[in-house]
């Protein structure tokens, strides 16, 4: 049955029985209606005729239809027919409240109605959104508001289409006492997998059961990430390589920096191409990358191939005997060298490593040693480090010296010590010196390497130098070392030694001016390699040549293997030398005219292509000679030198003598012999030439037994006056 005819049979029922009263044919409910629609409130009054009004929370909405102040708000319905229904236009959120209709005339107030106004959640509100940059690594609160809801949203999270669980809610009742913010927190620590991701806040309440939402993407910002790598990984040294720098960052890259060994490069790029050394395998290369949020550094090394380094330098040394010495030497290669030591001088190895310990040592330790280091296929290298033993001095001299009585000695005494003696004494008999000198003994020391050397100098030696034992100290701060020296009388040389020995230098002499003259002469068509003057003796120094005389007629050379005319020379002859003479004084006379032919004999200078000369039987030699093996052999010189009488003219020589009882005459020619002369007989007397030509007498006599017949060296040729 509607309103209307409710109130219809309300006021037909009145009327048929008075007695019936005014009443609330409708009254108004609890409603729920969400902000933003349309509401109406029924009230119908059954036999009243008076003033209806609302109020709401009490207040008095107003007795008009139209409700003036209240522009959302009338009442509607038939008035006669007790409708008084409160319509409200888009409800809002104040217009949640309780409501009432009330018949004031007829104290009639309707039940209470609750007017509930659902308020949906506005849009949810993400931070950052749409885009939202975040720190890679570092935690985040992702923070949705669902403002302003009656009642206060619900809240989900979801990423990339599936539901996070873990986020926070809260809510927070407004200040118009109604309506409530809700905010819900999500905490992300963003990694890689979140770039680019998407996660979505979805609100919903009673008055949005289908809900709202909002996304926001998260942009992970990082500092670059960095690869640096080096082609060829492997390279011998002196090689080139190239370094690539390969980074990956959000944002992008704003700069690259090298360095070496923390040594900044002039390079900017992302390649570095270089030439590597030993050091690129020490010191490593690194490429630092840089953008808006951070840089990144990233060093490699070169693995290079290369020969053994010294990283440590071995030092030297000084122990004193008995102690321990320790040496270290460090080496560095690629690959990783083999290292040893050993003694200088010596192969035997005395450490397989860097270090090398020597206890206890003595003298003998103390040298050189050597510490090496091999790289196979590479190379090797080696280090010389000292070691030097302190201790007493040790003698390490002869302990016999000779020297010739009378002359000088010297006697040394060698010191091999460490630190240098402080004193070395010499001391004999009853005396001792150290430095200086003491009669006819001095000392002098001087310093060496390994020690010391100390001289005992005797200035002319007397026999009792070689009986006293000669004792030689050595003192240093470790101790002390003696040694006996003696001194033995050198034997001089036999003179018989001595002779010989001139003699030889002598011929050897001898022998080396003949070769040069040899070597040096020039021959020459007209006069030949010997020379043989004829020679006349005259009574004066002064006197002329004759005119008849020719020097092709004076001269014909006699040529020998052995002999020159520069080894002719005169022993002997009272004649002074002439100004002019061009044979130097070897031929100082002249041949006078002479009408008898001149023979001269020389059996040493005999020349095998010549004809033999057979002499006659009744020749004999002016000297007589022992007897010789093998008869000598004569030679006939006449076709040579010119022996044949000129007209007017001839030269005759007879050699004479005390010592030979030879014929003597005219016509009488001298006897060739097989040796030359070994001495000669001066003549008695000179005659002069006023007294008219005459025959000069030139004696010859032989030494017999005792001439030297087998050194032609010693062969002269006599031409004397």
């Amino acid at each position: 049955m509607g309103i209307r005819q409710l109130a219809l049979c309300t006021m037909l029922f009145s009327m048929l029985h008075p007695s019936f009263e005014a009443h609330f044919a409708q009254q108004p409910s609890d409603q729920v209606i969400v902000a933003g629609k349309s509401v109406t409130l029924p009230c119908v009054v059954i036999g009243y005729r008076g003033v209806v009004q609302w109020t709401m929370d009490g207040l008095a909405l107003g007795a008009e239809r139209d409700l003036p102040g209240w522009s959302r708000y009338s009442i509607i319905g038939d008035h006669a027919s007790g409708e008084h229904n409160l319509h409200i236009e888009e409800v809002e959120l104040n217009d949640d409240a309780i409501y009432e209709c009330q018949a004031t005339q007829a104290a009639l107030r309707s039940q209470r109605a609750h007017l509930t106004v659902l308020v949906p959640p506005g849009e949810p509100l993400i931070r950052g959104a749409p885009v939202f940059n975040v720190l890679l690594d570092t935690p985040y609160n992702l923070t949705c508001l669902a403002p302003a809801a009656k009642p206060a949203a619900e809240i989900t999270w979801h990423r990339d289409g599936k539901h996070l669980d873990w986020a926070i809610y809260s809510k927070q009742l407004l200040s118009d006492g109604k309506s409530e913010d809700a905010v819900s927190s999500l905490l992300i620590t963003p990694s890689f997998a979140d770039a680019g991701s998407s996660y979505t806040c979805r609100v919903r309440n009673s008055a949005l059961p289908e809900g709202r939402e909002r996304s926001v993407t998260l942009s992970v910002q990082y500092a670059p990430k960095v690869t640096l790598s080096v082609d060829p990984p492997t390279v011998s040294e002196g090689g080139s390589v190239t370094f690539l720098c390969s980074a990956v960052s959000n944002p992008e890259v704003t700069s690259y920096r090298w360095a070496k060994g923390g040594v900044p490069l002039l390079v900017s790029e992302d390649r570095y191409h270089v030439a590597v050394d030993h050091t690129f395998f020490t010191a490593p290369v690194s490429c630092e990358v840089s953008n808006s949020v951070g840089s990144t550094n990233v060093s490699t090394a070169v693995n290079v191939l290369f020969g053994p380094r010294l990283l440590t330098e071995p030092r030297p040394m000084t122990v004193d005997v008995g102690g321990d010495a320790s040496f270290f030497c460090g080496w560095t290669g690629n690959p990783t060298p083999t290292q040893f030591w050993n003694k200088k001088g010596s192969s035997e190895v005395l450490s397989n490593g860097n270090t090398l310990s020597l206890n206890k040592v003595s003298r003998e330790d103390t040298g050189t040693y050597v510490c090496k280091a091999i790289v196979p296929r590479i190379g090797t290298m080696e280090r010389e480090v000292t070691l030097t033993v302190r201790g007493p001095p040790v003698i390490s001299s002869e302990l016999t010296y000779e020297s010739i009585l009378g002359g000088k000695a010297r006697l040394e005494c060698l010191v091999e010590a460490i630190p240098v003696p402080d004193r070395i004494i010499w001391s004999w008999d009853k005396y001792s010196l150290d430095e200086g000198t003491l009669g006819r003994f001095s000392v002098e020391t001087r310093v060496t390497d390994s020690g010391a050397v100390s001289l005992l100098v005797i200035d002319g030696t007397e026999p009792s130098d070689y009986t006293a034992p000669f004792n030689c100290t050595a003192v240093n701060q470790f101790g002390e070392d003696s040694a006996i020296i003696s001194l033995r009388q050198q034997a001089a040389l036999p003179l018989m030694l001595l002779m010989i020995a001139l003699g030889l230098g002598t011929l050897c002499l001898f022998v080396l001016v003949t070769i040069c003259v040899l070597c040096c002469r020039r021959p020459r068509k007209d006069v030949k390699d010997t020379q043989i003057l004829a020679v006349e003796v005259s009574g004066s120094e002064n006197s002329e040549r004759h005119p008849s005389d020719s020097e092709e007629d004076l001269k014909e050379p006699l040529h020998t293997d052995t002999e020159s005319r520069g080894t002719s020379q005169t022993e002997h002859s009272d004649i002074p030398d002439e100004s002019q003479d061009p044979t130097n004084g070897y031929y100082k006379v002249r041949a006078h005219e002479d009408s008898r032919p001149t023979t001269v004999a020389y059996p040493e200078f005999s020349s095998p292509p010549r004809p033999l000369y057979s002499a006659p039987t009744n020749l004999t030699p002016l000297c007589p000679t022992p007897a010789l093996p093998g008869a000598p052999k004569l030679y006939d010189y006449a076709h040579r030198y010119a022996t044949t009488p000129r007209q007017g003219s001839e030269r005759v020589h007879i050699p004479q003598g005390p010592s030979c009882n030879a014929p003597s005459g005219p016509g009488i020619h001298a006897a060739p012999y097989a040796r030359a002369f070994c001495s000669y007989v001066r003549p008695e007397r000179f005659e002069t030439l006023e007294s008219g030509p005459t025959l000069s007498r030139l004696s010859y006599a032989s030494l017999s037994t005792h001439c030297d017949y087998g050194r032609p060296a010693q062969q002269r040729m006599q031409t004397h006056v």
